[in-house]
């Protein structure tokens, strides 16, 4: 049996986890979850340009209500209620960056787990999330206008080396919001250490937004 708990129309609800990732048969609206500190999933999908050794990096709105103007993940997001990893990473890379993908471009990577409680806009709040982490791997860049951001969440894009990207993690740089915690900071690492392998998959043509990509199929 589902508890869902009260919440105002058209509000996002999740489905909350223990601290082990078990279900708990509980639903609950997003508010409620950042101002409670509810443990839920979420999906982090880091999109890979293989020729140039680059990821694609998404800077949210102002107006967002966490981290705000920060540089992010490729794509990130709540897994709703009643939805699973890959169908919500598939989505939000949709949404988010316009890239309509195939299952056969994601590879899970590995289960990431944050704690996180801090204030934006004057207001607490308190992300305790497990995130399944997966990989996108494009042959070369694409042109810039194949990306069709969503306006309501992110306000821009770039390329940025895997190299660059990694040494500003590990220094905890103010104007990205990828946090490490004790326990998975070396396994958050093992993406870049798993995209320096040779690809193992068929390089599989598909068009996206008037130009033409190669995902690597998995």
């Amino acid at each position: 049996m589902t508890t869902t708990t009260t919440t105002t129309a058209r509000e996002e609800l999740f489905d909350l986890v223990d601290e082990k990732c078990k279900p708990l048969g509980i639903t609950k609206a997003r508010s409620l979850v950042h101002r409670d500190g509810d443990w839920h999933q979420a999906v982090h999908v880091w999109v890979m340009i293989w020729d140039t050794w680059e990821v694609v990096m998404q800077q949210r709105v102002l107006e967002k209500d966490s981290w705000p103007g920060m540089w992010d993940i490729s794509s990130a997001g709540h897994i709703s209620a009643g939805g699973e990893p890959l169908e919500s990473a598939q989505r939000e890379v949709e949404e988010e960056l316009g890239l309509k993908l195939p299952k056969e471009a994601f590879r899970y990577l590995f289960l990431h787990k944050q704690e996180f409680e801090g204030k934006f806009h004057g207001k607490k709040f308190v992300n305790n999330e497990f995130n399944h982490v997966y990989l996108v791997t494009l042959k070369e860049r694409l042109p810039r206008e194949a990306f069709k951001l969503q306006k309501e969440e992110v306000r821009d894009m770039k390329f940025i080396g895997l190299q660059e990207l990694g040494e500003k993690i590990k220094r905890g740089d103010k104007d990205h919001c990828i946090y490490l915690d004790p326990d998975t900071d070396s396994k958050y690492f093992d993406l870049f250490r798993t995209v320096k392998k040779e690809p193992e998959g068929e390089w599989i043509e598909v068009p996206l937004n008037g130009a033409r990509a190669r995902y690597l199929a998995r």
